[in-house]
């Protein structure tokens, strides 16, 4: 049986989950490692901006950290408020846009993953973004998220596939990257598809966004202009030796910013 829907992934938010869930670990481990490393207070409570289906709020959980979410997805919100009641961690989450929200209390950190800053398509909504962060984290707590970047003009477009099993569920997700990119606006357009196999069922989720890279420097020009936070380290990758400024080709800009 066929069943079609034309929706985002946000409509099937435990599909993605299954989907999207690898590699975690290792970015959890680079987070605390962080939080250690840079931070100039003791790092207790965590927000997670965009935090969709909670890959790395729960495995942050688990480790002690006293964890909020924030998205602008009621749909995941729900699927993670369940999810985290099945794991017995006591978690605060809002459904929320990330360029203006306010927390009932800072947080000693935040951090955005999976490029969702990509979401923001002006310099203006970055600094709106930047500055709303800036508010909810403590004086020399940190800021840490990544972003994608284009190492190529001539062919950027990146196209992955892959299969992921879990219980009686089976996901075949195909993910496009850097699409009619826009060297002016610096946007392009991400698809990706969810085919999902469940009890003799099968189930197609699709979905196109808009996203928008930001070049190193210029990222570091907009934390200025926002003010608030200082660009402490950058890197490549989801390990501490992979400093960004080494890098020859780099597809990953991973920032971690302290508040003033």
């Amino acid at each position: 049986m066929l069943r079609m829907k034309e929706r985002g992934h946000y409509s099937a938010p435990r599909y993605y989950e299954i989907a999207f869930d690898m590699n975690r670990k290792q970015e959890v481990d680079f987070l605390a490692h962080c939080f250690r490393r840079y931070a100039r207070r003791p790092i207790k409570t965590v927000l997670d901006i965009a935090c969709g289906t909670g890959p790395h709020l729960i495995r942050l959980g688990r480790r002690g950290y006293r964890m909020s979410g924030l998205d602008l997805s009621p749909e995941n919100i729900t699927f993670l408020r369940e999810r985290a009641a099945e794991e017995r961690l006591d978690v605060g989450l809002h459904v929320g846009d990330m360029t203006r929200f306010t927390l009932p209390k800072p947080v000693d950190a935040a951090i955005c993953m999976q490029d969702s800053q990509g979401h923001l398509l002006t310099n203006e909504a970055i600094l709106a973004h930047l500055r709303c962060v800036a508010k909810a984290v403590r004086k020399g707590g940190l800021y840490v998220f990544d972003r994608y970047m284009c190492s190529s003009w001539t062919d950027p477009a990146r196209r992955w596939s892959w299969t992921r099993t879990r219980g009686r569920a089976t996901v075949r997700a195909t993910f496009e990257a850097l699409k009619d990119l826009n060297p002016v606006t610096q946007t392009f357009y991400e698809d990706m598809e969810l085919e999902a196999h469940e009890e003799g069922k099968r189930h197609v989720y699709r979905q196109r966004h808009a996203s928008r890279m930001v070049f190193p420097q210029e990222l570091r020009t907009l934390v200025a202009l926002a003010g608030g936070f200082e660009l402490v380290e950058w890197f490549y990758g989801f390990k501490p030796h992979l400093k960004l400024d080494r890098a020859h080709h780099p597809l990953l800009m991973v920032v971690v910013l302290r508040k003033l």
